[in-house]
């Protein structure tokens, strides 16, 4: 008895097509289903039908041993391959998958990033050139490439179809023509006419990766008719429809797929998001609008303009903007309107858009982006079950997610972590370790009116592609703390300065990981023995002492990396006069930026021998003679603010570095860092502002000119308040000294009757 052979190809992943799939797979009862996936993935689809996985979702292929070489490929609840193979479990028909196994072309193909599977089908709008690079995805919709750019029949035929019909775009033509009129069970016959037609029109060379992925799909369904099933249906790309018969290239195909290399390939499932299917991600599979053809596809189709009308209508309510039923009763109307004017079924998102811009946003498209973003876009996370096979790695966190409560989102979402409480406290240990392992799910932010380091602001937002990020880190452990420790241990033998160490020592306290830290305090004592340099010891201690820290608030035992701070910090001191002197202004600048964050780090450690060590050091600076200016100062105003320095000490310092004799360059320099950060010191110590002032004005005023520019940096930091407060000093010291004694030769005693009379004439009528 002759196989049944029927064909139906896809090429736009809307629920007209999954509603035409359901439709004739009704009429054809196949036994054995032919489905256009990667061979290697056919297992795992058996998984697909548990019914606690919610679509979006993707089956990830990747390469255990290579974990770069991965493709996604991401199933909506619409999508017609998800309702084919729900078909099937519920009739009990065979499901094979038949394109070429991802292991063959992991092989065959150099993978050396992160890529995202484009159409199931080579998209015959794409460039010939482009084509070998695209995989199938059964996401179903054409990637960004594929969109309609105006080029020739050769290059976009479906869009010449399209002009054809007086349409620009080849995909909203498409959508138009036969997704607005689902159900026919003879769509499909004729997209094979127009895909065969244009083949043989065209004659178009096809790359070499099309190529072998037909004379595989060819070899498949040869292997599956010699087996006698009855009925056979392929669900492939519309573009391979034409040649998917079992008589064409026999010889050609055997040849082709000979002595072709493997590698091993494992499978997974994992959540996925609308966004990511979306054209507007710029990454996603390239459906349309993923949630206006999910209400599509749930809604009766006579009822779906007035759901999503209505739906955008309460969105924007929330948001306290003016909607009401009316205007969901007027965009409504509107939307249909525009649709019977296009001469279309049924109005489409583009209808509903410029309805809902007219009627809700008053003309304007802003107000509008919620409703873009929800109910076009779509804010939707698939949910995969635990009990689907995952990596040891994948479990863990999935189990600490679950505790922690958790829960991974695609929309970002603030948390206020207060590290006293035991379990927000493991909550920040797993979004740090799971940092270090290059999975950004959580971003700090700065703390903002919380005092001490009791507080953590993040940022979570849970990307789809991170899921392959986990599997990655699964080869340092199979749990996340060990896998944090060993990726930590790794990096610190990679590290060849001590800042870099110090940085990673910091991040693996701030996660707790315990085993992790002999280590990398060994490798911070090894480099730090060797290192000469003051600037990297400058560089190396603030992160020590935030891990010093880190002690008292997060209970870990910080008493190692005491020791090491004890062994750098004589080091620095007695080799930072030497690393000042002798450098120019940019030079300096650096240095200095750094010697300010080391200032405040030790002065947070309140170790009285450390402190004396260090301001020994800052002293050594300001008197060397070779110190830069700018370094000079800054040690000076430094000594001030700790109050090792009194006053006099200081105008003392300050009237050397300002005298005649020294350079103008050297002066302009020592005022910039005596009095950078803040103009407090001179509002409040007059004899230094009057020395700041006398050295001023016994400038030649050709000297004056040149220096104002360099003076300026000096005050860019201070705020507006110092500012005004420093004018009016300068204002005062400017006064006549004639205007100074006529307001001393005030009698107050003969005044003071005035004065009651003036404050009632100046304070203005009374109110009753």
């Amino acid at each position: 008895m002759p196989t049944d052979l029927r064909i139906f190809g896809i090429r736009h992943h809307g629920p007209g097509s999954a509603a035409s799939l359901l439709k004739a797979l009704d009429a054809f009862r196949p036994d054995m289903l032919l489905l256009e996936c990667p061979a290697d993935a056919e297992a795992a689809l058996a998984t697909a039908t548990h019914p606690e996985l919610k679509p979006p979702v993707a089956l990830l292929v990747y390469n255990p041993k290579q974990q770069g070489q991965a493709s996604f490929l991401p199933f909506a609840e619409f999508s017609p391959e998800w309702q084919a193979i729900h078909w099937c479990q519920r009739h009990g028909a065979h499901l094979r998958c038949m394109d070429l196994p991802a292991a063959i072309r992991f092989a065959t193909k150099e993978v050396t990033e992160l890529s995202e599977q484009d159409a199931p089908e080579p998209q015959a709008d794409a460039e010939p050139e482009a084509e070998a690079d695209q995989q199938n995805d059964p996401s179903g919709s054409p990637s960004l490439s594929g969109r309609e750019s105006g080029g020739g029949v050769a290059q976009d035929p479906i869009a010449y179809l399209a002009r054809l019909d007086n349409h620009a775009d080849s995909e909203q033509w498409w959508e138009t023509r036969l997704e607005h009129a689902p159900g026919h069970a003879d769509t499909f016959e004729v997209v094979l006419d127009m895909m065969t037609a244009l083949r043989e029109e065209l004659q178009r060379p096809e790359s070499d990766d099309t190529l072998l992925r037909e004379a595989f799909m060819r070899e498949t369904l040869r292997a599956t008719l010699a087996q006698g099933y009855p009925r056979v249906a392929i669900v492939c790309g519309a573009w391979h429809a034409p040649v998917l018969r079992p008589e064409l290239l026999k010889k050609e195909d055997k040849a082709r797929l000979k002595g072709l290399k493997k590698v091993p390939t494992a499978t997974t499932w994992i959540p996925w998001t609308y966004e990511r299917l979306s054209y507007s991600s710029g990454y996603g599979a390239g459906v349309l609008s993923p949630a206006w053809y999910e209400l599509l596809f749930a809604q009766p189709r006579a009822e779906v303009v007035t759901q999503w009308m209505v739906r955008a209508t309460r969105l924007l309510r929330g948001q306290d903007m003016d909607a009401s039923s009316a205007h969901a009763i007027e965009g409504t109307r509107l939307a249909q309107a525009l649709a019977a004017v296009r001469g279309l079924e049924l109005p489409g998102i583009e209808e509903l858009q410029e309805a809902a811009v007219a009627i809700l946003g008053g003309g304007y498209a802003e107000p509008l982006d919620l409703v873009q973003r929800a109910l076009v876009i779509g804010e939707k996370l698939g949910e995969v079950p635990a009990g689907l096979p995952a990596t040891p790695l994948q479990q863990d966190l999935a189990q600490q997610q679950k505790s922690l409560r958790l829960k991974p989102e695609p929309q970002p979402r603030d948390l206020d972590l207060d590290l006293r409480q035991p379990a927000q406290l493991e909550r920040s240990y797993l979004l740090h370790r799971l940092r270090l392992l290059g999975i950004a799910w959580g971003e700090p932010e700065e703390v903002a009116g919380k005092s001490g380091t009791f507080h953590e602001l993040w940022t979570l937002r849970w990307a789809p592609e991170m899921a392959l990020a986990v599997i990655e880190a699964g080869r340092w452990g199979n749990t996340v703390l060990e896998a944090a420790a060993a990726r930590a241990r790794h990096r610190a033998t990679e590290a060849q300065d001590l800042e870099a160490v110090s940085l990673l020592l910091e991040e693996a306290l701030r996660a707790d990981l315990g085993p992790a830290i002999p280590a990398l305090v060994g490798r911070l004592e090894t480099i730090g023995a060797g290192t000469r340099d003051v600037t990297h010891l400058l560089a190396a201690l603030p992160p020590l002492v935030q891990v010093l820290r880190y002690g008292n608030v997060r209970r870990t035992d910080t008493r190692q990396v005491a020791q090491v701070v004890h062994q750098l910090l004589p080091r620095l001191c007695i080799g930072l006069p030497a690393a000042c002197a002798g450098l120019d202004y940019d030079a300096a600048k650096p240095l200095l930026k750094r010697i300010e964050a080391t200032h405040q780090a030790l002065r947070l450690l309140q170790d009285a021998s450390q402190e004396a060590d260090w301001y020994a050091a800052l002293a050594a600076v300001q008197r060397h003679p070779g110190s830069n200016g700018l370094l000079a100062g800054a040690a000076t105003r430094l000594l001030f603010d700790a109050q090792q320095a009194d006053p006099e000490a200081t105008a003392t310092a300050l009237g050397l570095a300002l005298a005649p004799a020294q350079p103008t360059d050297y002066a302009t320099a020592w005022i910039e860092g005596f009095l950078r950060g803040s103009g407090l010191l001179l509002i409040h110590h007059r004899p230094l502002f009057e020395l700041l002032d006398a050295w001023l004005g016994s400038l030649p005023e050709d000297t004056f000119r040149e220096i104002v520019p360099l003076l300026r940096r000096a005050f860019t930091d201070f705020s507006l308040p110092e500012r005004r407060q420093l004018l009016d000093l300068a204002s005062h010291e400017a006064r006549p000294p004639a205007a100074a004694g006529a307001a001393s030769s005030l009698d107050w005693s003969r005044a003071q009757p005035v004065l009651a009379t003036l404050q009632g004439l100046l304070a203005g009528p009374a109110t009753h």
